[in-house]
């Protein structure tokens, strides 16, 4: 038995022409009002978050970075847009000293001297007795 034939049509009976009906299983009126709803449902959500996060806002850039003491009490920490250069400037001091001859401490005569000549001083001096 076929599932678009009317009962009777299917038990033999014979039907005048002209009134074949089709029996569909699916109704198609509640599939276009159950998807309007859908897309309803959608915009609406949309809507609403939408509303809830602000609109599309932007945030404006801070007019100048946070003085030292301020970023200790700032919640969150800034990032630098270009930390290259501060980090190069950085390693540039630090090589300075360890490769330069400074003064520690001049009233004591205490002088820094590069490690490379410290290790020469340190292995000259225990070859001599």
């Amino acid at each position: 038995m076929a599932h678009n034939t009317p009962e009777d049509e299917a038990a033999g009976a014979a039907v005048p022409a002209g009134q074949h009906q089709e029996i569909f299983d699916l109704d198609v009126s509640y599939v276009r009002w159950f998807s309007l709803g859908v897309v309803l449902l959608v915009i609406v959500t949309a809507a609403a978050a939408f509303a809830m996060l602000g609109g599309f806002r932007v945030p404006h850039a801070p007019a100048a970075a946070p003085a030292a003491e301020e970023s200790s009490t700032a919640p969150f920490a800034t990032l630098q847009s270009t930390p290259q250069d501060e980090l190069r400037a950085y390693r540039r001091g630090k090589a300075a000293e360890l490769e330069g001859y400074h003064w520690a401490n001049r009233a004591g005569g205490v002088v820094q001297i590069p490690i490379e000549r410290a290790m020469e001083l340190m292995a000259t001096e225990g070859r001599t007795p």
